[in-house]
């Protein structure tokens, strides 16, 4: 209950804030919805005289109760200071599109480690200073148009979906981009890796912060637990 009181408050708010925002400067706007998971779904605004224009208002809710983002667009992208959560409702991230500066990140957990693992090419000293590759969006929010590509094969139609495990690979380079992806199924002993082409990803979802050892940047890999779902296809975990 704290955490739907907390959405539709925040909801409320930002929304007030978009309509007079809209009423000042003269944009009108409609709602659309888009499913973009099994359990998320996406709520925005278009403009009115041209539907692919983004603009004001934006969320991404987890199973219709629990935000996984929210924020605005102005002029069909991404302004101001943008809210990331998990699906257990915390605070993961906090981001200015504006300045592009990262406000918060929430520090690792046991429980997050279940979920998410990085891994490095490089050898490390107790001395060394490393930070950890970074997708703006978070774990929950930022890999789904990643998720979005894979759908189960054939010959893995046979499979428990609910022992087997899905695992999202992403290479990121020391320039902080999509370097290579891939899919991980494994089930009862058995693992097939499904790898895919960069290209099936748009460039503004090809962007992370890198890691870094002594604030150099290097090549790091990034492992995400996922979820199959009854119609063979990936979900936030």
């Amino acid at each position: 209950m704290r955490k739907y009181i907390l959405l539709t408050t925040i909801l409320f708010y930002t929304g007030t804030c978009f309509a007079q925002d809209s009423v000042k400067n003269k944009r009108e706007t409609v709602e659309q919805k888009n499913r973009l998971t099994e359990t998320v779904t996406e709520t925005f605004h278009v403009l009115k005289t041209d539907k692919k224009t983004k603009e004001g208002l934006y969320s991404a809710v987890y199973k219709r109760k629990t935000a996984l983002a929210i924020g605005r667009y102005m002029d069909d992208r991404r302004a101001g200071t943008w809210h990331f959560y998990d699906i257990n409702g915390r605070l993961v991230e906090n981001f200015d599109y504006d300045s592009l500066n990262l406000l918060y990140e929430e520090p690792m957990d046991s429980l997050s480690q279940t979920k998410i693992v990085y891994s490095f090419d490089n050898k490390f000293t107790d001395s060394d200073r490393v930070t950890r590759p970074l997708k703006i969006g978070g774990r929950c929010f930022g890999f789904i148009p990643y998720l979005k590509v894979y759908t189960l094969s054939e010959d893995l139609y046979g499979i428990n979906l609910y022992t087997a495990v899905a695992i999202l690979e992403v290479l990121v380079s020391p320039g902080g981009r999509l370097a290579d992806f891939k899919v991980h199924i494994r089930s009862n002993g058995y693992e097939k890796i499904t790898s895919f082409s960069p290209d099936l990803i748009a460039e503004d979802d090809k962007v992370f912060v890198p890691a870094t050892l002594n604030h150099k940047p290097i090549l790091s890999r990034i492992f995400i637990k996922c979820r199959i779902t009854g119609s063979g296809d990936l979900d936030v975990d």
